[in-house]
């Protein structure tokens, strides 16, 4: 009989086998070093509309990420949210870094309908939620 964490680790490598898991906190001396040109190119792909649109493009009720933000929330203020999504977002492509709390996914695992049983961990498809902000960072770098 295996341990919860036994059998956690089994479902991560059966179904994420190039997983590299890392505890990193502070940011690379690389991410503070900022060139004039990489400010010019962000400010061209990071607006006020795009973000806008990222925002009003995605549906408002999906499960928060890690860092527990509803899409619906920002919905509802992106007025005052959006000028500093924009600063967040053009210093994280200027940059290269995006700060660790976003980076975190949370992995859930759900049975599969129909199985006889739910003995091994094929039997189960893993779910995983990120931060709607570096959904967004994303979708504006598309």
């Amino acid at each position: 009989m295996q341990s919860e964490g036994e059998t956690l680790e089994l479902l991560l490598t059966t179904h994420f086998p190039n997983l590299v898991i890392t505890q990193e906190s502070a940011v690379p001396a690389a991410a503070l070093l900022v060139k004039r040109p990489d400010w010019r190119l962000t400010m061209r792909i990071v607006s006020y509309r795009r973000v806008e649109w990222a925002i009003d493009s995605s549906a408002p009720y999906k499960s928060p990420g890690v860092d527990g933000i509803f899409l619906a929330l920002l919905q509802q203020v992106r007025e005052v949210v959006i000028p500093q999504l924009v600063g967040v977002f053009r210093a994280c492509l200027s940059t290269g870094y995006v700060s660790a709390i976003r980076r975190q996914v949370k992995v859930v695992f759900i049975p599969k309908p129909r199985r006889s049983s739910y003995s091994g961990p094929r039997d189960y498809r893993p779910i995983s939620f990120t931060s709607f902000l570096l959904k967004m960072l994303e979708r504006l770098v598309d």
